[in-house]
């Protein structure tokens, strides 16, 4: 994963496949258990969390389906092979 500067006030964050999965997953699971209201972030803060949780999901093989457990096995073992 890498981040770079761009023009005046942008940055792009390059990451592989693998990793935006885990992200949206970390995401998605934090909202689920409420964690995310239980940690009081402010409303931009839960802005910015479902602005990247809704530019991932087009990009994830299976969510919503019965073979997302199978891309979320794979992105797990490609980050952490031990997994």
């Amino acid at each position: 994963m890498e981040a770079l500067e761009g023009s005046i006030g942008t940055v792009t964050l390059r990451m592989s496949q693998a990793e935006a999965v885990v992200l949206h997953e970390a995401i998605a699971r934090a909202e689920f258990a409420n964690d995310l209201g239980e940690i009081e972030l402010q409303p931009v803060e839960q802005k910015v969390f479902s602005a990247v949780q809704q530019t991932l999901a087009p990009l994830i093989a299976g969510l919503g389906t019965d073979g997302y457990q199978g891309t979320l096995d794979r992105a797990y073992t490609a980050i952490d092979p031990k997994m």
